[in-house]
């Protein structure tokens, strides 16, 4: 059974996110475009949680148009989304997806991409996903 997608932005949930790294064949190469919207707090605080879902909604499209080659596309919760990459060229996909998050749009967002190491189990992964998006 597959799982509901999230009911804001259409992409795939944390939980579904979680199955696919814990899932994952060691061998094939990955790598993750992680992102998250800049002053979504200040949105929903000032306009409302429907201006916010709204910003989520433009920020799910953005991910989309600069992943399209993603094997699986996320939102993690709050203002948190992902890109996974699989296959040979999963770093360099990771690599110009995140830059081209990076650059000004609607909503600005701030992006962070890594490699996978083989072994690297998902927690760590995910921990030193979040302190290279907390320094952008």
């Amino acid at each position: 059974m597959t799982p509901s997608p999230d009911h804001v932005t259409g992409l795939a949930t944390r939980g579904a996110l979680e199955a696919f790294l814990d899932a994952r064949d060691m061998s094939t190469p990955l790598a993750v475009v992680l992102c998250d919207v800049v002053g979504l707090k200040a949105t929903n605080d000032r306009d409302g949680f429907t201006a916010g879902d709204a910003v989520l909604r433009r920020a799910a499209e953005r991910l989309r148009g600069a992943a399209a080659g993603a094997t699986l596309l996320a939102r993690l919760g709050g203002d948190e989304c992902a890109a996974v990459f699989t296959g040979p060229d999963a770093a360099t996909a990771a690599h110009r997806a995140r830059t081209i998050l990076a650059r000004p749009g609607d909503p600005p967002l701030r992006a962070a991409a890594r490699e996978c190491l083989p072994q690297e189990s998902v927690a760590a992964f995910v921990d030193r996903l979040y302190a290279i998006l907390r320094r952008c």
